[in-house]
């Protein structure tokens, strides 16, 4: 069984669950747990691009250890809320999104995002951000923003792309 055929069983799986069923309890439901996407996508965005820009060389009076600690802390928490909600959502019409183009753009530039995030944590120099003067960026850091940037802003702009389908 491929790739696909797995998530389209999943997805129908999903839209069998009892998870759509939530929005089926009150009229404001479905708003709420939207409301709820949308803010956890602001603290993840609103966090990671002052951080990101960070790292590319900006506010370099600004030690980077003192925007990463809380920044990171806020954005992992709103991705935690956005992933949370964006299950509920998706599975009001899983099967439809797992079919369409725009869901496998979105998953490539979330699996980016990620992987550049965890490449980021375990880098040495990031781990000793606490131990040396980082009011300076290096290229790995430039590069880690960059790319962070870019695959964010991919997530997001696929993501409002489902409200079309």
């Amino acid at each position: 069984m491929d790739l696909l055929s797995q998530l389209q069983a999943l997805a129908a799986d999903l839209e069998r669950s009892q998870l759509p069923e939530v929005f089926k309890y009150a009229w404001w439901v479905y708003p709420a747990i939207n409301t709820g996407h949308i803010v956890g996508l602001a603290m993840l965005f609103g966090s990671l691009v002052p951080l990101d820009l960070r790292m590319m060389g900006m506010w370099r009076s600004i030690p980077l250890y003192d925007l990463a600690r809380p920044l990171t802390r806020i954005a992992l928490l709103g991705g935690l809320i956005a992933i949370t909600t964006g299950i509920f959502l998706l599975s009001v019409k899983a099967q439809v999104y797992v079919n369409a183009p725009i869901f496998w753009a979105k998953s490539g530039f979330f699996t980016l995002a990620l992987l550049n995030a965890l490449f980021l944590r375990f880098n040495k120099p990031w781990r000793y951000l606490a131990q040396v003067d980082s009011r300076g960026t290096i290229s790995r850091f430039k590069s880690a923003g960059f790319i962070s940037l870019f695959s964010w802003l991919g997530v997001l702009i696929c993501g409002r792309m489902f409200g079309y389908l």
